[in-house]
């Protein structure tokens, strides 16, 4: 294993105390979310425009 990848497992990541790192939970839904409202409906229009 390399030092870094040591350093960051055996110490941890200094956090900085971001509104993310402080919701992370939240975010780990909303993102998925966010990202399903946006790309479904463009891949919907794109499948109904295949079976034409």
């Amino acid at each position: 294993m390399s030092t870094s990848g040591y350093a960051v497992l055996a110490e941890g990541v200094a956090g900085g105390g971001t509104w993310i790192e402080e919701h992370a939970l939240l975010m780990a839904v909303v993102w998925p979310l966010v990202i399903t409202l946006v790309f479904l409906p463009l891949a919907v229009r794109r499948f109904q425009r295949l079976s034409r």
